[in-house]
């Protein structure tokens, strides 16, 4: 079940004809006084309107605008934006159903040809195009595909085609990702995990079965193979457990038992520990490298002593199950090793502490001695490379979050969502993001080449990408003007310099982006008075939350800007605004989030929106919201835990406001918009090409800056031609409020004079 403020928002999408492809349909303002009300009270009664998230109530607003002689002008530049937006909506409407038609066609023809998984991405793009996520489950076509699929799948498992399967859950799991349909969700995403651990334990032990297993899975899909395996590139599985022991391995147990955020004490790990030791002993292909796993006796010796461990455990009381029961347990795992599939004890230790971290969240996780030293430069901030922020995706591929603005990455063409398929040629399938990271990044001046999958193209793109120091400028305007001596971006920071309404696009929080923001602020006042603001927080994936909190106090004067919440439920920190800091007073501002803003992007919005000081317009948001914390448990490893939640500050008339995190069964996480505005995929690939194309400045033969090269696509194209609903949604939400503001600068001039 929804809170009520994304009942509202959904609301709005369908009273207001806002379909996958745009924004609120907004019909152009009537001419002058068709109500008795002024343009302020008009203007005010529109904002507090979508402050609440009413559409239906927004839509006969401004159909019904009194526009006055004193704001003429304005009116019409209002005008001329909102029936751009319309024309533009119109058009995006008729593309996202040629583009669904043809997506429907596609995934059809595929399951008439047995490609399955062919017809199951198509399905998601079809699911997307659509005006209901739900509505793909009341086709026929797309019901008796996932039958299809599901049948598949004891095929394929029994096979051992865990590239397979991994695809096909992760497609299915996908149609059932933010539906109402969340026990079937949370089924399909329970069996993924068991493949991507299979997977994963592959990529550690079996690199060359993987490598054929991955070429198989290019020839299934009609691309080109890889190359032969590289045997020197693959990194050694010895040296994945070199240094690891058992009290390392106690030791993160004992903590993450005690301080885990969820305190489920031991049973969990226990047996995501027991469960990942089956799933290594019957994933046939590691005999690769441990030929005893090829024995069918002693792996049911060993399957036989888990699977009566697993019994005993679960017949056992919580208050049985302790740091003592714990040691005798791994002491009999360890005989019994040694009695039948005789692996390395490090292999034994190292699989049953990742499978016992994994039954708690996804970012808790053992830092083992081999990725340490990566661990501890990330966070002391070693900033050489090219510039992209990475993660795994549901079928542990290597996903690009966002390329960092300004840095080789980002100019070379990465985009967000683009998976990595290859590192200098070698396949990144089942890597780690240590593995990802070690490859990627090197000395600078040096090349790497990233072979990119992206959706929407057949075939694997290369990029060439010199390292290098990375800057990170997390702050943009709507349209760079030049670049200073010391390399540094020079923006305009209005979107609209008729109404002086603002813009400003966070990128991450870091430690210079308060001061940034600010500076912004400084210079747009040097040029006019601001008359709205638009924060664009879209794949921003957090940061400091020392900086996100900064930002939020600009516009906030009182109140709690977020809490963290321990296991037992009580506050342990409030972090509150103070008056002296609130710079920006209340100017109206409107933040834009999507499924890639996280962590401090979802703390500035939702204290914002809960404040009621902003309209937040977009998409819900990630739902990322728990603190980890670094605890050492030997000497050359660590243990990274999720200890506290953060908690937004309740909005007008609720008790409490909500958990930020995604938990598991969760229906309620991050925040979800005022407005909501969906974008198709054409629209967010061609809006961030647009982007990017726009902030590269070419340069002549000497070095100059051609600022109206003919190569340099204009931002307000974004608007003209209807690539980015979300801003325009923004800016006619902030260009309505404005013209109340004139409307009353002018009166309060006529008393004057």
């Amino acid at each position: 079940m929804k809170t009520s403020r994304t009942r509202r928002a959904r609301t709005t999408l369908a009273l207001c004809g806002v379909l996958a492809a745009g924004a609120v349909s907004m019909t152009v303002l009537s001419n002058p006084a068709s109500t008795g009300n002024s343009v302020e009270e008009w203007s005010r009664s529109v904002w507090e309107t979508a402050l609440k998230g009413d559409g239906s109530a927004l839509r006969r607003q401004l159909d019904n605008a009194p526009i006055g002689r004193d704001v003429h002008a304005h009116a019409d530049h209002f005008r001329e934006t909102l029936k751009t937006h319309n024309q533009n909506l119109s058009q995006a409407d008729q593309d996202r159903q040629e583009a669904r038609d043809a997506a429907y066609e596609k995934m059809v023809g595929l399951l008439e040809e047995g490609d399955v998984s062919g017809a199951l991405r198509k399905a998601v793009e079809v699911q997307t195009l659509s005006d209901r996520l739900e509505d793909a489950f009341n086709d026929e076509k797309i019901q008796g595909l996932i039958e299809t699929a599901q049948k598949e799948l004891p095929r394929v498992k029994a096979g051992d085609e865990w590239l397979l399967a991994q695809e096909l859950l992760f497609r299915i799991r996908t149609l059932y990702d933010d539906t109402e349909l969340q026990d079937e969700y949370r089924a399909f995403d329970h069996e993924l995990r068991l493949v991507n651990q299979r997977v994963a334990l592959l990529s550690r032990y079996a690199p060359r079965k993987l490598h054929e297993m991955r070429n198989e899975s290019l020839k299934r899909r009609g691309e080109e193979p890889l190359g032969p395996f590289n045997e020197a590139a693959a990194t050694r599985w010895d040296e994945r457990v070199e240094g690891i022991n058992f009290p390392m391995l106690r030791e993160s147990l004992r903590v993450a038992a005690r301080e885990h955020i969820e305190g489920d004490g031991w049973r969990p790990l226990l047996e995501g520990g027991l469960e990942t030791l089956k799933l290594l002993a019957t994933t046939s292909q590691l005999e690769e490298q441990f030929p005893s796993l090829g024995n069918s006796d002693k792996v049911r010796k060993w399957n036989r002593t888990v699977d009566k461990e697993l019994d005993d455990l679960r017949k056992a009381n919580d208050r049985d199950l302790d740091n003592w029961y714990a040691n005798r347990l791994l002491g009999r795992l360890s005989d019994a090793n040694k009695a039948s599939i005789e692996l390395p004890d490090a292999v034994i230790y190292r699989e049953f502490g990742d499978g016992a971290m994994q039954r708690l969240d996804e970012f808790t996780e053992v830092i083992w001695p081999d990725a340490l030293r990566r661990f501890r430069q990330a966070t002391e901030g070693n900033f050489v490379g090219v510039g992209i922020l990475i993660r795994h995706n549901e079928k542990r591929e290597i996903e690009v979050v966002n390329p960092l603005e300004g840095t080789p990455a980002y100019f070379a063409g990465i985009k967000p969502d683009d998976q990595i398929v290859e590192v200098d040629g070698e396949s990144t399938v089942g890597w780690s993001l240590n593995d990802a990271v070690d490859r990627i990044t090197g000395p600078r001046g040096e090349t790497v080449e990233l072979t990119i999958r992206r959706d929407g193209h057949d075939e694997v793109l290369k990029y060439e990408i010199v390292r290098d120091n990375i800057k990170l400028h997390s702050v943009r305007g709507w349209w760079k003007t030049g670049i200073t001596g010391e390399g540094d971006p020079e923006w305009d920071w209005f979107i609209d310099s008729v109404n002086n309404i603002g813009y400003v696009r966070i990128t991450s929080f870091n430690e210079e982006t308060y001061n940034d923001v600010r500076r912004a602020w400084r210079q747009m006042n040097e040029k006019a008075t601001p008359r709205g603001l638009i924060i664009d927080l879209r794949y921003n994936p957090g940061g400091l939350l020392t900086s996100a909190v900064q930002i939020t106090n600009l516009f906030l004067s009182r109140g709690s800007i977020v809490s963290g919440e321990r296991k037992d439920g009580m506050t342990d920190w409030n972090q509150v605004a103070r008056p002296n800091l609130a710079e920006f007073g209340d100017v109206p501002t409107v933040v834009i989030i999507n499924k890639g803003a996280a962590s401090g992007s979802e703390i500035v919005a939702g204290a914002l929106q809960a404040h009621g000081v902003a309209v937040v317009v977009g998409e819900r948001s990630f739902g990322k919201g728990s603190v980890q914390t670094v605890h050492q448990v030997a000497p050359n490893a660590a243990l990274k835990l999720t200890t506290q939640y953060y908690r937004l500050p309740p909005a007008s008339g609720e008790r409490q406001g909500r958990l930020v995190h995604r938990r598991e069964g969760a229906t309620v996480w991050g925040v979800d918009p005022d407005i909501e505005v969906r974008m198709t995929p054409s629209q967010v690939e061609k809006s961030i090409v647009l982007r990017q194309e726009a902030e590269i400045i070419p340069q002549d033969d000497d070095g100059n800056l051609v600022h109206d090269h003919p190569d340099r696509p204009h931002v307000d194209e974004l608007l003209s031609k209807g690539l980015d609903p979300q801003i325009s949604t923004a800016l006619l939400l902030l260009q309505a409020r404005a013209l109340g503001t004139i409307s009353d600068e002018h009166r309060h001039a006529a008393r004057r004079d």
